[in-house]
C-alpha cells in the first residue's frame, strides 16, 4: 500500500471538519464495520462524520450492536444536505424584512427593501456549500455503485474531493486519492491496514471492534478462502487493542433471535431441491409466516444463508417469499455456482451484495414460480453438473 497515498489520506481526513463516508448500496457488513471504524478515528480527532447508504432489506440491522461514535450521523439520504442562497445587494437599497409563507405547492418568500422596489440587478441565486470537506467511499467499484445516493445529488461527487477505499480489481479509481488492495480480505482489512501504516496503534477499543467484525464478517469467521495470512494478523493486534472476537461470534451467528428461529423452522417444512436440477435448492415461506413469526425484512436473508449452511453440495438457492401484496419474490444466491447473472436480460432484477439476486415474479403458486424461475436461470445453468 503506497505510502503517498496513505499520507494523503491522513492530510484530507484530518483537515476537514466534517466527512462524509458513503457505501454502496445494499452494503455489505464489512462495509458498514469499516465505516464506523473510520467514525471512531475521526471522533477522537474531534472530526464530525456522516455515514450514507441506501440499505432497503434493512441487512445492516445485523451490526447494531456495534459501538458508534455520538458524534456520527447515519443516513439513508443525502438530499436536502445544500442550500440554495439568495443574495440582495444591499448597498444602496437595504433590506428591512423577510418573511416566507408556506402554502400545500408553493413556498412563497417576501422581501421587505427600504426603498421602492428590489431591483432584480441586485438579486442572485446560487448553490450553497456542501456541509461536508471531503468524501470517503468504501466498497464502491465506480461513484455509480452508491445507486440512489447517487441519483440524488451527482454533483457532489465532483465537488469535493474523493477518498476511495476498496478491494476488488474492478475498482474505477475515480478518486483524488485511491487506496485499492485486492489482496486483502475485505474493506476492513484495508481500513486496518491504513491506520496500521499511520502508526496508530492507540487505535480505541470500539475503533478495533468495527474492523475486527467486518474482518470476521467477510471471511466468515476465517473459515472461507478470503482468508489470509495478513487478516489473521492484522485480527490478532485488533484483539490484543481489545476487540472482542466472543462478542462478535455472538451477535453474527448464536445470538439468533426468536422470531427468526421460528421462521426458519417454517421454511424448512418447505426444504426441497428443484425437479429441473437437483444442485438447485428450493424453499419457501409465505406473507402469513413471516407475519406470524414477527420476522424482520432482514430475516428473510438470513434464511437464504441458513440454506446454504445445511445444504453444502448445492449450487444455486432459490428462497420464494410472498409480500404483502400477495405477491411472490425470488431471493437468488449464485454465489457457489459463481455464475453472474446478466440483468440487461432479466426484467426487473435486482443485484444484492454476493452474487445474491432479488426478482419479482409474474407466477402466483410455488410450483408455477419454480417453474418460471428455473426458465428464467436455464441459459445461465447448462454448464452445472
Amino acid at each position: 500500500m503506497p505510502k503517498s497515498e496513505i499520507r494523503q489520506f491522513e492530510k484530507l481526513v484530518t483537515d476537514s471538519e466534517h466527512v462524509l463516508v458513503l457505501l454502496p448500496e445494499n452494503p455489505r457488513g464489512d462495509q458498514f464495520s469499516a465505516a464506523l471504524a473510520i467514525a471512531h478515528f475521526c471522533d477522537f480527532k474531534s472530526i464530525k462524520t456522516t455515514i450514507a447508504f441506501n440499505d432497503p432489506y434493512e441487512q445492516i440491522s445485523l451490526f447494531s450492536f456495534l459501538p458508534k461514535p455520538t458524534s456520527t450521523k447515519i443516513t439513508h439520504s443525502i438530499s436536502g444536505t445544500r442550500d440554495l442562497i439568495l443574495s440582495f445587494n444591499t448597498k444602496y437599497n437595504k433590506i428591512l424584512d423577510v418573511k416566507t409563507e408556506v402554502l400545500n405547492e408553493e413556498l412563497k418568500i417576501y422581501v421587505t427593501p427600504e426603498k421602492g422596489m428590489v431591483d432584480s440587478r441586485d438579486f442572485s441565486f446560487l448553490p450553497g456549500k456542501f456541509p461536508f470537506d471531503v468524501i470517503i467511499t468504501l466498497g464502491a467499484t465506480d461513484k455509480e455503485s452508491m445507486g440512489k445516493l447517487y441519483e440524488e445529488i451527482p454533483d457532489i461527487f465532483y465537488e469535493l474531493p474523493i477518498i476511495n477505499i476498496d478491494n476488488k480489481s474492478s475498482n474505477e479509481q475515480f478518486g483524488q486519492v485511491n487506496i485499492v488492495s485486492n489482496i486483502a480480505s475485505s474493506i476492513s482489512e484495508v481500513v486496518a491496514e491504513i491506520f496500521e501504516q499511520l502508526q496508530k496503534d492507540n487505535l480505541s477499543k470500539d475503533c478495533a471492534q468495527c474492523l475486527l467484525t467486518g474482518i470476521i464478517s467477510e471471511t466468515h469467521s476465517f473459515q472461507n478462502n478470503k482468508t489470509t495470512p495478513k487478516s489473521m494478523t492484522l485480527s490478532s493486534k485488533l484483539i490484543e487493542l481489545g476487540a472482542s472476537q466472543q462478542t462478535i461470534i455472538q451477535n453474527l451467528y448464536r445470538n439468533l433471535p426468536f422470531s427468526l428461529l421460528k421462521l426458519w423452522g417454517r421454511a424448512m417444512k418447505n426444504f426441497t431441491t428443484s425437479k429441473y436440477n437437483e444442485k438447485t435448492v428450493i424453499s419457501s415461506l409465505t406473507y402469513k409466516d413471516i407475519e406470524q413469526t414477527e420476522a424482520k425484512k432482514h430475516h428473510i436473508y438470513s434464511i437464504l444463508e441458513k440454506m446454504k449452511e445445511n445444504y453444502p453440495s448445492g449450487q444455486i438457492f432459490i428462497l420464494f417469499y410472498e409480500n404483502e401484496k400477495a405477491k411472490l419474490i425470488a431471493l437468488i444466491d449464485m454465489k457457489r455456482s459463481n455464475i453472474n447473472l446478466d440483468k440487461s436480460d432479466i426484467k426487473n432484477i435486482s443485484e444484492l451484495p454476493n452474487k445474491t439476486y432479488r426478482l419479482p415474479l409474474a407466477s402466483t403458486t410455488i410450483p408455477t414460480a419454480t417453474k418460471e424461475i428455473c426458465s428464467i436461470l436455464a441459459p445461465y445453468t447448462k454448464q452445472i453438473k
